[in-house]
């Protein structure tokens, strides 16, 4: 049984065991009495943490697997001696750089393998220039210049600075960083980097251009830099409208979808047409149609939700979508598509028995459904629905009667309006008809009872009248004459 505890190394937190938490201790103390008169103690010193702990990490090492002595032992042989931070060109630490030598080997006889990373630390944009620059070590207005020309190939330089934005790794970690230089992460090779003016090492490659060359990378320098300021306020305006945008739109999508669920599920739903009330009325009175709209419901609001987590991500300029959170969503909006696809496909036979019976016409280009209520037809480009139109009344029908003209009386009409005389014709069958001469274009003839007329235009049966004594009356219906002909005078 060991003793185990927990330490905070590079920021990261780890279960280390007592006998190697004392060997870790003394190395890095010696490291720090080597560094004690350098300036740049501190930063060293962090980078040295770091790199101990992404080792720690490439061993799987963690707060539930505790590092061991050996684990120690390991890292340590990998980094070096704290000697290696010693003056080398004293002779009294001859002896202490034979024992790095002697330490660090086996690592010296392996040639660093140089890796493909973004340089965040010198980028414009995003780092990818630099990052090949570092790859290829050449300089990395070279490589910006080829990105601008090649924009002008059709495009081709901006399709590749994004497929490497995507592709292409950022270098966060110390390793990444001397992975990407081509260099060892040890001591030796980290105090060299800060015994030597870190800044003049980035630049020389201005050292390297001469001439002509030299003029022109300095503007290029300067104008690189100014484009990559603008880009990044750009992008930073771009980010904030587009994160409010994926807000509001996601909450007005979930406000609308509740308010248009209230006013189905709670209303009298009078604002619908007809079949769309049938239809809402046969889904809610059944458990299958109550689960199909719930699930509809799902499955309509999580893309609604995912828009604003996404803006909130833009705002924040941190990913709110964790692995947990995007795989609850995704299984639940899954599941939500398949009931409601499901229940709806159930429903479909009820609500059709109940709105009206449906034809369609399919093929591999296009469709058509007609219903009672309308139509739906569509190809391949557009999808149109199309209600049936009102059916228009009827037209009343023109007939021609031959007939007494006469002044009905009570007894014919009952309850008729207040006219002196209801105008009317008496055929020979016996048939009455009520007669009204306002169509006519020129003035009606003077007529007298018992005059013979023939008139024609339209009738409109009394069982079509509105009024109700046109149902309790006697007469056959309203005839409107268009013309009027006087066939017998009738004098006494």
């Amino acid at each position: 049984m060991k003793k185990v505890i927990s330490i905070n190394l590079g920021s990261v937190v780890f279960a280390i065991e007592q006998d190697a938490y004392d060997v870790l201790a003394a190395y890095l103390t010696e490291i720090k009495t080597n560094l004690a008169s350098t300036e740049d103690a501190g930063e060293v010193i962090a980078d040295v943490e770091r790199a101990i702990a992404e080792k720690f990490i490439a061993l799987k090492r963690s707060e539930r697997s505790a590092v061991t002595t050996a684990d120690v032992e390991q890292v340590m042989s990998e980094m070096g001696s704290p000697a290696d931070f010693a003056d080398g060109e004293s002779e009294a630490d001859e002896p202490a750089a034979a024992t790095s030598e002697s330490t660090t080997s086996t690592a010296s006889t392996r040639e660093p393998k140089r890796r493909l990373y973004r340089d965040t630390d010198d980028a414009v944009i995003a780092g990818v220039a630099s990052g090949l620059a570092q790859y290829f070590e050449i300089d990395p207005v070279i490589v910006r210049l080829i990105f601008v020309v090649s924009v002008f190939f059709n495009g081709l330089g901006v399709l590749a600075y994004i497929i490497l934005w995507l592709v292409v790794p950022e270098a966060k970690t110390t390793t990444d960083k001397y992975a990407m230089r081509g260099e060892r992460v040890t001591l030796k090779d980290i105090s060299e980097r800060v015994k030597k003016n870190i800044d003049s090492i980035d630049e020389k490659d201005l050292e390297k251009a001469k001439g002509l060359w030299a003029k022109m990378r300095g503007l290029l320098d300067a104008c690189f830099s100014g484009l990559g300021k603008l880009f990044r306020v750009l992008a930073k305006v771009v980010r904030f409208v587009a994160g409010i945008v994926l807000i509001i739109a996601g909450a007005l999508g979930i406000a609308g979808l509740v308010s248009l669920y209230s006013v189905i599920l709670l209303s009298d739903k009078v604002f619908f047409p007809a079949d769309v009330q049938t239809a809402l009325e046969t889904l809610e009175g059944s458990a299958i149609g109550i689960v199909a709209m719930f699930s509809s419901f799902i499955m309509m609001t999580i893309p609604l939700i995912v828009l604003v987590i996404a803006g909130a991500s833009l705002l924040a300029k941190r990913n709110y979508f964790t692995v947990q959170k995007s795989v609850t969503l995704a299984v639940v909006w899954i599941v939500a598509v398949v009931v409601a696809g499901t229940t709806s496909l159930l429903q479909v036979e009820q609500v059709m028995q109940k709105v009206g019976p449906i034809e369609g016409r399919f093929n591999d280009s296009s469709f058509e459904v007609q219903w009672e209520g309308g139509r739906i037809y569509g190809n391949e480009h557009e999808l149109n629905i199309v209600p049936t139109p009102p059916t228009p009344p009827n037209q009343p029908e023109r007939i021609t009667l031959t007939g007494t003209y006469d002044c009905l009386e009570d007894s014919v009409v009952i309850d008729p309006p207040s006219e002196s005389c209801i105008q009317g014709l008496r055929t020979t069958e016996g048939e009455i008809y009520v007669i009204d001469f306002m169509l006519m274009s020129m003035i009606p003839p003077v007529l007298e009872p018992g005059d013979v007329i023939t008139v024609s235009g339209p009738f409109i049966p009394a069982e079509q009248m509105s009024a109700s004594w046109w149902h309790d009356s006697e007469v056959e219906g309203l005839l409107s004459a268009t013309s009027v002909r006087e066939e017998v005078s009738v004098s006494e």
